[in-house]
């Protein structure tokens, strides 16, 4: 398998466990989705704008233009969040799906916002939206466990079976 097509794989698995998550979500009161658990980013709302956020940040950097945060206020519910998410992963999807091989390798540099700068090829920063997501997955199923809330397994080897037929989730 080249890197490019390791990188379409790794994103069609994040968006997969993404739907998954946000589909409990939608299960949830409103206080359920608010109640601030004390850890990350404090609520379920919170942890999704963030993931969100993230992963379209770190487009933005590849493209060269200066990545901000989302503001959670401006996300009211897990629909509004799931309809705007939509453009983010459509954006990403097709980014990655421009890249090719002799691209994945150029240095791209970027500043973070604590204005420190840092330069590395591009596949290595492309991992980290879906790795990332995966660390937050992990307090979005503590967070859901906390409240008594079933959630699915999101792990990649789940994905898989799902994908192959052999047992669908």
């Amino acid at each position: 398998m080249n890197l490019k097509n390791y990188l379409v794989e790794l994103y069609e698995y994040n968006y997969w466990a993404n739907k998954r998550y946000l589909a409990v979500a939608e299960t949830l009161t409103e206080a359920q989705l608010f109640h601030k658990h004390g850890h990350s980013w404090d609520s379920v709302h919170a942890l999704f704008v963030h993931m969100m956020s993230s992963e379209r940040m770190w487009r933005q950097r590849w493209l060269g233009e200066k990545g901000e945060f989302l503001d959670a206020k401006d996300f009211p519910d897990v629909k509004s969040i799931r309809a705007y998410w939509v453009d983010v992963e459509k954006n990403m999807r097709d980014y990655v799906s421009e890249q090719t091989e002799t691209s994945l390798w150029r240095d791209v540099t970027y500043t973070n916002p604590k204005g420190e700068t840092f330069t590395l090829p591009l596949w290595q920063m492309m991992i980290q939206p879906p790795n990332h997501n995966t660390h937050h997955r992990g307090e979005l199923a503590a967070m859901f466990a906390l409240m008594n809330v079933p959630h699915p397994e999101e792990e990649v080897i789940q994905y898989f079976l799902d994908k192959s037929g052999q047992k669908k989730f």
